[in-house]
């Protein structure tokens, strides 16, 4: 369930209240995506998430064995959308999107990270994704659906193109980083929201080196009153997934890369919060379920923490999560909320501010996204 139908969800419970009620911790929101996806209240036609850049602090992880990772957190709490990077222990902020709603229709503006001057750079490209280890990343070019893909090397700041035997509206990098998942539309996938209208026709499965693509047929969920029905991959990147509209469990569909439908990998199905299982595969960042509200359960669905945030974002390491939390000052509304990513322990004890705070009554609204570094 995409970001979208979320808000919609909260502003919906919102539109009775006078103030924002008791425990939106545990309400708001409930992203994710998408990853995917309680997300930092955002309006699809006036605001979207936050995350920002700057210092230094450091967070042990173990991504790639042998190789040594930077692990520095990097904050700025004055701009947003960011100017230098952010980063927190295993993710940082490769990415984000301006937004803004044309008609019907979502408009996005993409900023890539530039590892040379340590800032983002504005881009043309109608849709990004940035692959694990921040080398390359894969766009899209406009008007969408796509007929090609660009694939950027960062470091040297090239692009070279592949083309493609269906029309492609989203991009999803496998957990290695080797392979690309393109989902494919038979119309732009944002300018389409009734639902049983959706456009996904299917997936291509791209090799970026030999340029090698197939695609399979796998058609929109009629279910879904998204447009926007994009796929992923699970943890291990043997199977992918397509979203569904629940709640709660199952909040995916899992499929192998022939686009058969397989059982899905345990607890991989089980939370619509972005951040979903820790690095060790021990805790997972839930909304509603057994255990009601945001919380981290164990495996075992045993209630771990119930962190006062609004969205769990992301692991950074086994006991840290980048985390959505609201101005206790300006908490009164859906006009006058404001809110911001912050590094947070998982019990909730500790925090460090990543970014400023943004309020959903500014224009100019934008979407991170976190990748592993």
């Amino acid at each position: 369930m995409n970001t979208e139908t979320r808000v919609r969800k909260v502003l919906d419970e919102w539109s009775t209240e006078a103030r924002v009620p008791p425990g939106l911790a545990d309400r708001a929101l409930g992203r994710r995506t998408g990853r995917r996806h309680a997300k930092a209240v955002l309006v699809v036609a006036v605001a979207v998430l936050v995350v920002a850049t700057g210092v230094m602090v450091g967070i042990r992880r173990d991504l790639a064995p042998g190789r040594p990772v930077d692990t520095s957190l990097h904050i700025d709490t004055t701009d947003a959308p960011p100017k230098r990077l952010v980063a927190a222990g295993r993710v940082a902020l490769s990415a984000y999107r301006t937004l803004r709603v044309s008609g019907k229709k979502v408009v996005s503006t993409w900023y890539l990270y530039n590892p040379r001057s340590g800032g983002y750079q504005k881009l043309p490209w109608a849709w990004l994704a940035v692959a694990p280890g921040m080398r390359q990343a894969a766009v899209l070019d406009g008007p969408l659906p796509s007929a090609r893909v660009g694939i950027i090397d960062m470091d040297r700041q090239t692009i070279r193109w592949i083309g493609l035997k269906a029309a492609a509206g989203g991009l999803a990098w496998s957990p290695d980083g080797r392979r690309l998942l393109v989902t494919t539309y038979a119309t732009d996938p944002d300018a389409n929201y009734r639902k049983g209208t959706g456009a996904r026709t299917g997936f291509i499965v791209v090799d970026p080196r030999s340029g090698q693509a197939h695609f399979h047929s796998l058609l929109f969920d009629p279910g879904n009153g998204n447009g926007r029905q994009d796929l992923g991959w699970s943890r291990d990147g043997s199977l992918i997934w397509a979203p569904t509209m629940n709640f709660d469990p199952p909040t995916k569909l899992f499929y192998d890369l022939n686009g058969v439908r397989r059982p899905a990998p345990a607890h991989e199905a089980d939370s619509l919060e972005e951040a979903e299982i820790s690095p060790n595969g021990r805790l997972i960042a839930v909304h509603g379920g057994a255990s009601p509200g945001l919380s981290i359960v164990d495996t075992n669905g045993r209630t771990v923490s119930r962190p006062p945030v609004m969205q769990l974002v992301a692991w950074t390491d086994d006991t840290h999560v980048i985390a959505v939390t609201c101005d206790l000052a300006r908490c009164g509304g859906p006009r006058t909320l404001s809110y911001r990513y912050v590094l947070m322990s998982i019990d909730g004890k500790t925090s460090v501010p990543l970014t400023g705070y943004k309020t959903l009554a500014t224009v100019g609204s934008w979407d991170p996204v976190f990748t592993h570094r």
